[in-house]
Order: structure tokens, then sequence, then C-alpha cells
């Protein structure tokens, strides 16, 4: 209820004036009244009303010198003359005075009402600016940011703000950023004192550019940009970018909303910038993520990644030290899982899967297994899974790989025939194909095929089938059943290896198998 005091030497006025509205429904109370000019100054420097209805012709101290007296004391009290019409003039100078206006004697109910409304209406808008002004004097730059990017201000609120910290409202052009340290194995203390170092950086950079403001929230820093977006502007936020992962030793990650062109869509650029943060595994590379330029494709099946058929092809891949294969299956792995949009944990889970069912593949032999039991221990398994971002773990185990290879190429003969000799000798039950060895060799086919002729003497697939039959006859001579061998040398059918043997051998393999035991009888 906003406060009233009537001052009127005619005790029937001051009756009717209580009488003839619903003050309280108005929002008004009348807390006083006053038949002279003296006490009614007593009343309003007392009471400090927000409403005073003064009759201009009272004894002690008239109207005019009354209303002096209030504005001298700076008073606030809104004040509204009661005359009669023969002081219509005398009224007016009051009016000049800064008056609300006057009502003529006697008072009309409507006008009287209609008045306090205005008057009313002036009191809540002023009340609203005054604490506005209070707030905002109780904040800092940062906070008057924090609270515009959360969208936390009101119109009148930020028209205040804008003048009262100089943001030169409005801009072209507004972008959220949030710069969050990568560091998990620091103090609360130490994090405080990191976040504050970066947000120094920050701010020399955006003073420098004259291009915006930040805010610590949650421990991270919240870039406000002014007329200054990405990627329009992205090779000077890049620089920010290299500069601030300069001064953490990488550790660091710059999630950026899409540019909006209201104020009130601020608080929408920083949604998208803190969601972006939820997938910095997947998608953080080398430290920036923007909003529009993610692109997710759910996993339609088309996509979808055969584990254990590209395990058996990397296996390969880095038998024959093939770094380019071995980067290819790595990079449609890591793109498989992100399309799928996995978690992080989701996504390490399943990296370190495949890495260990390539090393299942090749310790499938026996001369690998040394090798590939390094690469199985808690050190390796550990630091597979301390990994900031998706590229940082496929690096890894590219290098892992890249390592493993190395070794296993010691054990290999420089000269190519040695090299695929050996290969041929320990892969010969496996579905072999011309090309896929030339690409893993680094040639193209038809070069290849020629090399192998010109090298062994025949063509690949008679070869490979020598040394099938060859191993074959290895295990038939130890008693091994035709089926059981026929598999073992990468025969499904029995019936197709049977004839193959035959053309090789001018026997059955079960001929072959009973004429070598009657040579041991003998």
């Amino acid at each position: 209820m906003f406060k009233v005091v009537l001052i009127d030497d005619e005790p029937i006025i001051i009756e009717g004036l209580k009488k003839i509205l619903d003050w309280s429904a108005l929002g008004f109370e009348i807390v006083a009244v006053a038949y002279d000019g003296v006490d009614g100054v007593s009343k309003l420097l007392e009471i400090n009303p927000e409403v005073a209805l003064i009759d201009i012709r009272i004894p002690g101290i008239d109207g005019l010198s009354l209303i002096q007296k209030v504005k001298e004391k700076n008073l606030s009290t809104k004040i509204v003359i009661l005359s009669g019409y023969s002081e219509f003039e005398y009224a007016q100078k009051a009016v000049e005075l800064g008056v609300e206006g006057y009502l003529l004697k006697p008072v009309d109910k409507n006008l009287l009402e209609e008045k306090l409304k205005i008057i009313k209406q002036k009191l809540e808008e002023e009340f609203e600016v005054t604490q506005i002004i209070s707030s905002t004097k109780k904040l800092t730059k940062e906070k008057a940011i924090e609270k515009l990017i959360f969208g936390a201000l009101s119109n009148s609120e930020i028209d205040y703000i804008n003048k009262f910290f100089e943001l030169q409202l409005p801009w072209k052009k507004y972008q959220v950023a949030i710069v969050q340290l990568l560091e998990e194995n620091l103090s609360c203390c130490e994090i405080s004192q990191k976040v504050l170092y970066v947000k120094e950086k920050v701010d020399g950079f955006l003073e420098k550019n004259m291009c915006g403001f930040s805010v610590i929230i949650n421990n991270n820093i919240c870039i406000l940009f002014k007329d200054f977006y990405y990627p329009f502007n992205g090779r000077s936020i890049n620089i920010l970018k290299d500069t601030l992962m300069k001064h953490t030793g990488g550790q660091i990650i710059i999630s950026i909303g899409s540019e909006v062109e209201n104020y009130s869509e601020i608080p929408k650029s920083f949604r998208e910038a803190n969601e972006l943060l939820k997938k910095r595994f997947l998608l953080g590379y080398r430290g920036l993520i923007f909003t529009k330029e993610v692109f997710f494709q759910r996993d339609t099946g088309e996509g979808s990644f055969d584990n254990k058929r590209f395990a058996s092809d990397l296996a390969v891949a880095i038998e024959l030290g093939n770094f380019a294969k071995i980067n290819e299956i790595l990079e449609i792995k890591a793109n498989n899982l992100i399309e799928k949009d996995v978690s992080e944990g989701e996504a390490k889970s399943d990296f370190y899967n495949f890495f260990v069912e390539v090393l299942y593949k090749l310790s499938q032999n026996e001369e690998y297994k040394k090798v590939v039991e390094g690469y199985l221990s808690q050190e390796v398994f550990r630091n597979l899974f301390l990994q900031k971002t998706l590229t940082e773990l496929k690096g890894l185990v590219k290098y892992y790989f890249v390592m493993i290879s190395e070794r296993i190429r010691k054990l290999y003969s420089e000269d190519f025939k040695d090299k695929i000799e050996e290969f041929l000798k320990k892969n010969y039950f496996r579905d072999i194909k011309l090309e896929a060895l030339a690409e893993s060799f680094g040639y193209n086919t038809s070069y290849f095929s020629k090399l192998f002729k010109k090298t062994f003497g025949e063509n690949f697939s008679s070869y490979v089938e020598k040394v099938r039959i060859e191993k074959a006859k290895e295990f038939l001579k130890s008693g091994e059943k035709v089926s059981e061998v026929a598999r073992k040398v990468g025969y499904e059918d029995i019936d197709y290896f049977c004839s193959r043997f035959r053309r090789y051998m001018g026997c059955s393999p079960k001929e072959y198998k009973a004429g070598n035991k009657n040579e041991e009888k003998n």
C-alpha cells in the first residue's frame, strides 16, 4: 500500500475525501491528516508519504510555501493540489513547481480515481527503477555479464546495466564460448588458481580486440563475444585457443555456441556451448568444438563397424607394416563411434575391446605372442583410459600398433621373397586375396602380380595352394584326420580339398596318409 496524507483546514473536506473512494482497493492507505500548513509540513517530514492531497489555501503556511519546503527537503512525495475556481491561476503556479496536478473543489470522484491510478503507475515504475539501481550497485561487471548470459535480467534492468557499465548495447552479434580446463588431478585451490590464470589470458585477448567480456561460471571461463564470432573471426579465435593451449600444456577445450543477433538469445548460445562440452571426448579435436560444425548421423546399420573383420584386416596391416592401412582402419573406427554418438566411457571401452581383439588376432601366431603380451599390461590399459579426447585415444592406439609392427618386422627378412614366404607360411590358412596382399605391401595389384610371378616362377594362387598342400602333407603324416587337415590348411569344403590334393600329389589325402603308414611299417 502507498501512504497518503490529507492536508485541508476544513474537516468536512477531509472526511469527504476519506469516504469518496475505496482507497485500499486502489492500493493506497490514508495514514495521517493535517488541518494547517505547519502541522502538514511536520507530518510530511515525519512520514514521507508517497502521496499528499493539499489544499492550496491553508492557515499557517500556504500551499505554495508548503510545496517549496517539501522540495527543499528532497522528499519524493507526489502532490495533488485541491483548489477552488477563484484560485485557478494560483494552482497553475503550483503545477509549475512540479506537483502532479490539481483538482477543483468539490472533488470529483472519477477525476480523483483517475489521477491516483496515474500516480500509482508512476510510483511502481519508480520503485522498479530504484530496485534496479540498488541491485546494480551491488553487482560487479562480471556478475552483470553472468546474468546477461543466463537471461536473468528484464529489459529495464538491461537498459540500466547497459548505461551503468557502459556495455554499448545493443551489439550486432552475440556469441558465447566456454573455456574448460581438462586437468583433473588438481586440488580445488589449484584449479581455482589455474582458472584465474587462464582468465587473465582470455581478458588480455578480449581487451586487445575490444570484442567482449569473460566471467567464471562453475570453474569454466565463459566468454560473451561482442560483434566477434566464430567462424567469421575463426583465425583470431584459433590464435586465442593456441595461446591458451600453450599456457596449459594443451589441457583446455573451447566449445562455441552459435552466433545470435539479439541479447535475449544469448542464453541459447550459452546452452549450446554447454551441451557441446558433454561431447568434448568425441569432438574435441585440437581443442575446439563449434555447434554448427557438429552433424551427428545416427547409426542406420549401413555404417556399422564389424570389430572382428576389421581386427583381422588390421592384424595383417600390422604384420606387413602398412601404416596407411592401420591409420585408415582406426579412422573408420573413430568415425563410427562419432556417428553412434556414444558416451566417453562407451567410446573408451569399445576402442579398448577392439584393441584387444587385434592383439588376439596377432597372438594366434606363436612368434608374435611375446610381442603382443607386452601390450596387454595394466599400464597400457590405464594410458588408453586417461586420454582426454577420441583423437588422442586413436593416436595412442595407432602408436602402439606401429610399435608392435616395428617389432614384428624385425622378425622378417628384408628381402621381398623371404618376406612373402614367411608371411604365407604363417598365414596360409587364411583367405588371402592377391589385391589385399598387394595393398598391404604397398603395390598396385597388377605390378605385384607380375613381381610375384617373376620372383616365384608361378602365379599367386598356385603358390598359395602349393604351400597349403605341403602343410597338409605334414599334418597327414602326423596322423590327423583328413577333415581336420582340410580345415587347418584353409579349406572349408573337404571335397574341394581332396580334388586339389589329388591334382598336386596324384593321390587322395586318404591314400597319401595310408601310403605313408605303409612306408613306416616297412
